[in-house]
């Protein structure tokens, strides 16, 4: 097997305390959830794995191991263009595997233009795979229709995002349908404050936060970090306006900022995250990777879908989720029950089959999967044999 690395963000900011909000939002790369699937590869690949930074020569990158394992985003998209990076990669020496890549568009299926630098990153991740199979995994099969139409599909496999095996259970399912009951404490994946089409939803949510005592936890952009953070007295007047007008337009803007130091969380270590939210009934929100980490703990959770992105991602991994187009004037706290739509069994048959595609996918690689990755792809032949 080869030495694995990690092409991205260290998975945890032990410094987080004494770092700036500016420091903080560029150390994860603009968004919390990040951390998520950096922290999931790492502990699927025995964890410790050096890091080290897109921004880093090639040499440098070689340096750091035998074979870079990039954890990726919604990169594929007219929003996106890899071509320099691409160059980069290309003078590189190492193997290469990205993970959970995903398409950027609307909800409404159409296709989205990728710019030719993104395609050419592409290709060059694929000229520098290690193995025989597919050096890709894909959130879904949105994305890989995108890549179908540009020749690309076969070097990719489908499998969601690695957040999916955070939790060693195999049977993740039964236990997160067991912690099903009327949610008394409600904790919400904050939204983006320029969503202002959303800004009706996100009000909901914020009542369901005030009215049960929950958490309103930050993830992006910069401005609702500081938020959550408890620094609403040092945003800008637009910027504390704005992230008002969003969540809580009823209130004036000191009783706002109150609100935001009463109920705001945000965290730069995953484990944490996922604990804090134990002490919760329920969590939504429109943050695909803040609902993951609670359904990972066993809360049950449900994911607000707005774009390709979180759809396909809810669609592969069966994670509940509501179209926004259909909750678009607020969810209440009376709805929420019959919104989340959770068969425990289905979820877990279709995380073992996703959790073997995904050892296959990393020992056709030449990566070392943990050993609970086993135990969780295992768990359907374990039952047929009982």
């Amino acid at each position: 097997m080869k030495r694995p690395f990690i092409l991205g963000l260290n998975n945890t900011i032990p410094a987080a305390p004494f770092m700036t909000t500016k420091e903080l939002h560029d150390r994860v790369g603009h968004n919390t959830g990040n951390l998520a699937f950096h922290h999931a590869i790492t502990q699927q690949l025995g964890g410790d794995l050096k890091a080290v930074d897109w921004s880093a020569t090639p040499q440098q990158i070689d340096a750091t191991g035998d074979i870079a394992v990039l954890p990726c985003a919604n990169q594929l998209g007219s929003h996106s263009n890899l071509g320099g990076l691409g160059k980069k990669f290309a003078q590189m020496k190492s193997n290469m595997v990205a993970i959970g890549l995903g398409a950027q568009s609307g909800v409404d299926g159409r296709l989205p233009d990728v710019p030719d630098g993104t395609l050419d990153w592409l290709r060059t991740i694929i000229d520098l795979k290690g193995g025989q199979g597919p050096n890709i995994t894909l959130r879904g099969e949105f994305t890989l229709s995108v890549l179908d139409r540009y020749g690309l599909a076969d070097h990719a496999v489908v499998m969601g995002c690695p957040t999916l095996y955070m939790n060693p259970d195999p049977e993740l399912g039964q236990k997160i349908a067991a912690n099903i009951r009327e949610p008394k404490r409600i904790a919400v994946a904050s939204g983006h404050q320029q969503w202002k089409h959303l800004a009706r939803v996100e009000a909901s949510l914020a009542n369901l936060v005030t009215a049960t005592s929950g958490a309103y936890v930050g993830q992006s952009p910069m401005e609702m970090i500081a938020l959550t953070r408890g620094e609403a007295d040092l945003l800008s007047v637009e910027a504390l306006t704005a992230c008002r007008d969003y969540a809580c337009p009823a209130m004036d803007l000191e009783e706002f900022a109150r609100w935001s130091k009463i109920y705001g969380q945000v965290f730069f270590d995953i484990p944490t995250w996922m604990d804090y939210y134990r002490r919760f009934d329920f969590v939504l929100g429109l943050r695909i990777h803040g609902v993951m980490l609670a359904l990972q703990a066993g809360v049950p959770a449900l994911c607000i879908v707005h774009d390709s992105r979180t759809l396909e991602l809810c669609q592969t991994m069966l994670v509940p989720y509501v179209m926004a187009r259909d909750v678009v004037s607020g969810i209440s706290r009376a709805a929420l029950m019959n919104l989340f739509k959770f068969d425990a069994a289905a979820f877990d048959a279709n995380r073992q089959k996703l959790c073997r595609r995904y050892i296959d996918f990393l020992e056709d690689n030449q990566l070392q999967p943990a050993a609970w990755l086993q135990r969780i792809a295992d768990a359907a032949t374990v039952a047929a044999d009982a």
